[in-house]
């Protein structure tokens, strides 16, 4: 069998933790603390292990590092004055934000591919493997791709004593990324139909997982076809003539996926329902997750976001904008800001945003909510009549004046913007760091009815009729009229908004702003706002006052389209070319 003494680095002496790892896999061997290369192949029990091991090597969207990439965007920031790399135009040749560059992790997975291949198990389960391994290989090109554009294409096992060929150590076009990324994704689809794979397994990849993320790179590919610019040299942009071929698999991969054994979750109080996708686990709307247990794998996610006075020590850190509540639609299906200021007298803290989404009321925590059976006080102030008063422990009449979760209280860990983020927060208050144990929804339904209501709308033959009715299932679910119902109906604006709506704190927006040429005109000089909450006494209501939450403009360049290959990486290999503008 190859290339065993690079297969014995992969071998980790924690092979036992990797079954809590695949918790939903169903996988009931139990290693030794360590074996060698050659037996590995040998047992399907310990072929799975290290399968296991590249899983958890796997750069899945959320919980870890999750700040940047789920809440720096145009509708998010955090508690603290941000200035983040993302939003504020830290990326230069020296400074990759958010970048993923893994050729180590690409290595061990042609490295296994080779030696599965190579092995006497049997060629369903070896069938069934391959096609995980080659799926996972292709998610992890497509995000790479959708930083870099063209990235070096390493689908073999390297040598690193010999002479690597010129073809591994240049980038390729991002065009041949693309289509590697979808044919790929293809032919695992098949390989694990074909041998067996098992769609309640949710922490492994299927053939559902395959075909989600070839609708996700597809729509990717085609968005930079049609709204991007092709540089001279190719290894940015996608010729604008595929377009329509980009589009049309990316709809017919989503409807695949819809087609089969997942559904939407429905019924009862549809912010109740919304929320549910998010804290329970394995429910039948995913198909895809990163598996947690809370013990040897956990994360922070609660810890650092639920309201402060209910967290375990910090909490409060990334906290929606003014920008963001506003966005959303009105249960009438049109589009409005409430007017705030002093004066403006709403009955509670979530009044002139009262008839928006029900999933705003999923996602974002307001002034009075209810949180873990606890109100969450976000006020800053009490106007009694003459002024705001508004210091720790000053009482007007016998209330506090200002709130147990504002910004006024005395440390660091309270939120920036009057608002806070509830989505993927779990109920349970007072999670300690490390010990939060609600998995990560890396892929779920209702994104596959929106990339085949954004594909039908955007390919040559705009099919609008057949986009409402994809676009109407995740409506409908919220409580929102058809899409065709509505002031204008389906346009291309009401889609994105849709896309945004079900799927922001998912890792998407930036990536979205991006693809679609928009994020200079939503990020660049942008000041981000929010709002402080002032209870007036008098009347027993509320006001707010708009505020910068920010203390310098963000900044977005032509560049920032692509990440940087970087001055360190090109010192490292110097066949790479830098993206333009760098």
């Amino acid at each position: 069998m190859k290339n065993i003494k690079k297969l014995n680095k992969l071998i980790t002496p924690l092979l036992s933790l990797l079954v809590v790892l695949m918790a939903s896999c169903d996988l009931d061997e139990s290693p030794k603390d360590r074996v060698s290369g050659e037996e590995v192949f040998q047992s399907e029990g310990f072929a799975d292990a290290l399968a296991g091991d590249l899983y958890a090597q796997f750069p899945y969207t959320g919980f870890d590092d999750f700040d940047g990439k789920l809440g720096h965007n145009d509708l998010g920031t955090e508690r603290v004055d941000l200035s983040a790399c993302l939003t504020h135009g830290g990326m230069t040749n020296t400074a990759d934000c958010e970048g993923f560059w893994d050729y180590e992790f690409i290595r061990d997975m042609n490295v296994f591919l080779e030696n599965l291949a190579g092995s006497e198990l049997s060629a369903t389960y070896k069938g069934r493997l391959e096609g995980e391994i080659r799926a996972m290989r292709a998610a992890v090109y497509f995000k790479m791709q959708k930083r870099y554009g063209g990235v070096p294409l390493v689908d073999v096992v390297l040598d690193p004593f010999e002479e690597v060929p010129n073809e591994y150590r240049v980038r390729s076009t991002e065009e041949a990324i693309a289509d590697f990324i979808d044919s790929e994704l293809a032919a695992a689809a098949v390989l694990m139909a074909a041998n067996g794979d098992n769609t309640d397994q949710t922490g492994r990849f299927n053939q559902y997982t395959a075909l989600a993320y070839k609708a996700r790179a597809n729509l990717h590919a085609a968005s930079i076809a049609k709204f991007g610019v092709l540089n001279a040299n190719s290894l940015t942009g996608i010729p604008a003539g595929r377009a329509n071929e980009f589009y049309t698999k990316a709809s017919a991969a989503a409807q695949a996926v819809i087609a089969g054994p997942y559904s939407l979750l429905t019924g009862g109080d549809p912010v109740q329902t919304y929320r549910n996708i998010f804290i329970e686990d394995s429910n039948s709307e995913i198909i895809f997750e990163r598996i947690y247990n809370g013990n040897q794998i956990g994360h922070s996610f609660a810890h650092q976001n639920q309201p402060t006075p209910f967290s375990e020590g910090q909490g409060s850190e990334l906290n929606p904008t003014l920008g963001l509540v506003n966005y959303y639609e009105n249960l009438d299906g049109t589009f409005t800001s409430p007017v705030l200021g002093e004066g403006n007298l709403y009955a509670t803290g979530r009044g002139p945003w009262e008839d928006k989404d029900p999933r705003l009321h999923a996602s974002v925590l307001f002034e009075g909510d209810i949180y873990a059976g606890n109100i969450v006080e976000l006020y800053e102030g009490i106007d009694n009549g003459t002024e705001i008063i508004s210091e720790v422990g000053v009482l007007v009449g016998d209330k506090q004046s200002v709130g147990s979760a504002s910004r006024r209280q005395e440390n660091q860990f309270w939120p920036s913007t009057g608002f806070l983020l509830h989505k993927y927060v779990s109920p349970t208050p007072v999670i300690p760091a490390g010990l939060d144990s609600n998995n990560w929804k890396e892929l779920r339904l209702g994104e596959m009815y929106l990339i085949a209501a954004e594909s039908e709308f955007e390919k040559d033959a705009s099919d609008a009729a057949a986009a409402a009715e994809w676009l109407n299932y995740t409506r409908n679910r919220a409580g929102l009229m058809n899409i065709e119902d509505t002031p204008g109906g389906i346009t291309r604006e009401r889609i994105r908004i849709e896309r945004t709506s079900e799927l922001i704190y998912e890792g998407h927006r930036w990536f979205d702003t991006r693809r679609w040429r928009i994020a200079a005109d939503v990020l660049d000089g942008q000041t981000v706002q929010g709002v402080r909450v002032i209870y007036d006494d008098p009347s027993g209501q509320y006001y707010f006052l708009v505020i910068d939450t920010e203390s310098s403009q963000r900044q977005f360049r032509p560049e920032h389209y692509y990440n940087p290959i970087t001055l360190g990486r090109i010192e490292a290999q110097s066949e790479l070319v830098e993206n333009p503008g760098y």
